[in-house]
């Protein structure tokens, strides 16, 4: 019933479904796949959303994308855009209740750009 979903798992095994996903406008950052033999997020849902990577050629090898590329479910050209993009505004983010995947498959900057936000929110509360 949750609209922010937040993986992290070292699994191949994915650990949601489409049919789970009944709140309108819910985010699932994907941050758990970064190697081929890893998918934490099911292709259907994949493609159902507006996809976001942080890098698409890497996302494409080791990310969510990759199985959905190799299923023949997605192509590049599916991604909306990269974090990056979003981030900087030439893309905007959420637009409505779609529902958003941000595969993240680990860049250093972002990272640590990431941890300095949630450091300050936290600190913040």
């Amino acid at each position: 019933q949750s609209n922010a979903i937040f993986t992290q798992t070292p699994g191949g095994e994915t650990v949601l479904e489409l049919d789970w996903l009944t709140q309108p406008g819910t985010t699932i950052i994907a941050s758990g796949s970064d190697q081929p033999t890893k998918q934490e997020i099911p292709n259907d849902v994949l493609k159902a959303s507006k996809y976001i990577s942080d890098l698409t050629k890497q996302t494409s090898k080791v990310g969510e994308l990759r199985g959905a590329l190799q299923a023949g479910v997605m192509t590049e050209d599916d991604v909306y855009a990269e974090l990056g993009e979003v981030v900087n505004g030439s893309k905007p983010g959420r637009e409505g209740d779609e529902l958003i995947v941000v595969d993240l498959t680990g860049t250093g900057a972002q990272d640590a750009a990431i941890g300095q936000v949630a450091w300050e929110k936290l600190r913040a509360l």
